[in-house]
């Protein structure tokens, strides 16, 4: 591949290199992770890497459990799996590679599944496709033997973008999720002077599920774009090789031909989460004595019920029209009960006025008294308290002292003071919380940040943790001050403690910390 703009210059190639494939090749998913998702109508469907038999399958969708879950491998699909191998045929494509990768292009065709898809692609600045979702192996091989290699500068960012987008399209066209992997082969990634930038493409990739697997080519020094590539795979959970050091091809077609023991997991989420909007997806796989969790973020389907919604309004108008008739017969009855009100016109208007002017002053002086103590306790919730004792007794109910948010727990206040939640709170920027179960990872509630969140065994708590019932009816408080996120104990009885530390009012909690509930202890996450 020619580039435009050469990345780095004076490194030691092979070394560098070498650290990038040691680096990125831990990245690939392992048994029980998913690997890719996708809907398919009401039903959500996750790609799971074979965890094995006699696997028994949870999962929850926002904060409720499904209830419906169905999972096979992937070969009792008519189409199982597409595998799509994109090849960068530019001279920067030396020639001692070539005959290995005809070897491994030719391999992976050659140990395909029943019913598996192939497409074959090379690409400059746009792709062109040699074979497209074909399961005929003679014509593939036939296609990659074909393949020259030609003087051209090639792009890999614009060329996978724009493929990643058109197999999204095809697959809302077609409402089938259909487990697809991609195999680039190429000299690394580039930024075109104009066209999409990796930035934009790595963004794409962390909504788009598809496993990259990527075969990276030592040209000049192109240290920096090997890397770029290479990240690809890190984010898709896929494998990464520098072709320099492979000596058996078949170690690459092992890996990539792991994901044909892949499990389909269809999910039916109820109907109240079928709302289209953005929810959390976790999946715990049991196998043997092995417990293994997974989560996915993606939009919901649209659950068909909503429809039924729309039908009184059809109705609203034939309802609404007898009421216009009324009025008519029964206008005059106003004016003959009115009359008698005369009788004493200066007194009623008097009255009245005195009335409404008392009534007046007494709204005023309500709304002033409570803007007042709106500004004050405002005030008291912004201020700065320096760290130091506090006693117990300022902390009464669910409501508590809020307005202090010094952390304050048995043992070192420095250390927790360090570590900050890292992201600014502000009106604008809803962020979400998400407690899950450590013992029990199928117990996972997420919700919204942007208001206080009240944690406890109580049924009107946001998070309800009513499974357990060492949880005090409020146990703690959850909310955002000043771009960092505290709990508030609310429990006299069983106490609230954050690593191990009792926390005696308030502290600042962050993600990867360990909330202990009466007996649960929830891992914290905040997005």
């Amino acid at each position: 591949m020619f580039m435009k703009k050469t990345w780095s210059r004076g490194s030691i190639a092979g070394l560098l290199a070498v650290l990038l494939y040691t680096h990125i090749a831990l990245a690939a998913a392992g048994a029980g992770e998913i690997v890719s998702f996708g809907t398919e109508g009401k039903n959500i469907v996750l790609y799971v890497q074979n965890p094995g038999e006699n696997c028994e399958i949870q999962c929850q969708v926002g904060t409720s459990e499904v209830e419906k879950i169905e999972s096979y491998p992937i070969e009792k699909e008519t189409v199982p799996i597409e595998t799509i191998i994109l090849l960068d045929n530019s001279l920067s494509v030396v020639e001692k590679y070539r005959p290995i990768i005809r070897t491994i292009m030719s391999e992976l065709a050659a140990n395909r599944m029943n019913g598996e898809q192939f497409t074959i692609a090379v690409f400059s600045d746009e792709i062109q496709y040699l074979v497209e979702k074909c399961t005929d192996y003679v014509q593939v091989k036939q296609a990659i033997d074909g393949i020259t290699y030609n003087n051209q500068e090639t792009y890999l960012t614009d060329v996978l973008y724009t493929m990643l987008s058109e197999m999204n399209k095809e697959n809302n066209t077609e409402n089938k999720a259909t487990l697809k992997r991609i195999v680039i082969i190429s000299d690394g990634v580039d930024n075109k002077s104009i066209g999409y930038t990796k930035e934009e493409l790595y963004d794409a990739l962390e909504k788009t599920p598809y496993p990259i697997f990527t075969l990276g080519c030592t040209y000049k020094n192109n240290n920096e774009q090997l890397k770029n590539m290479f990240v690809l795979s890190r984010l898709t959970g896929g494998d990464s090789w520098l072709l320099d050091d492979v000596s058996d091809p078949m170690t690459i077609i092992d890996s990539v031909s792991s994901l044909n023991q892949a499990l389909k997991v269809v999910i039916t989420p109820k109907d109240k989460d079928c709302d289209g909007t953005r929810k959390g997806v976790n999946l715990v796989v049991k196998s043997g004595e092995q417990s293994i969790s997974d989560s996915i973020e993606m939009v919901m389907p649209f659950s068909t019920v909503a429809e039924t919604t729309e039908t009184p309004a059809t109705e609203a108008p034939s309802t609404a029209a007898p009421t216009t008739a009324p009025p008519a017969t029964t206008a005059p009855a106003p004016t003959t009960e009115a009359a008698p009100e005369p009788s004493a016109p200066g007194l009623s208007a008097g009255l009245m006025k005195a009335l409404i002017a008392g009534a007046g002053i007494l709204i005023i002086g309500l709304i002033a008294g409570v803007l007042l103590f709106l500004k004050r306790s405002r005030q008291k919730k912004d201020a700065f308290v320096p760290a130091g004792p506090k006693s117990n007794d300022t902390m009464s109910g669910a409501g508590g002292n809020a307005s202090r948010h010094v952390t304050q727990m048995a043992g070192s206040e420095e250390t927790a003071q360090q570590r900050s939640t890292m992201f600014v709170w502000g009106q604008e920027a809803a962020h979400t919380l998400i407690l899950e179960d450590v013992g029990n990872p199928i117990k996972r509630f997420e919700v919204s940040l942007d208001s206080s969140v009240l944690v406890g065994y109580d049924a009107d708590c946001q998070i309800c943790l009513n499974y357990e019932e060492t949880v005090s009816g409020k146990h703690c408080r959850i909310y955002g001050s000043n771009g960092k996120i505290y709990v508030e104990n609310l429990s006299r009885s069983n106490g609230t403690y954050m690593d191990g530390k009792k926390i005696v009012s308030s502290a600042e909690i962050y993600t990867g910390c360990v909330l202990k509930i009466g007996n649960l202890k929830m891992r914290v996450e905040i997005r």
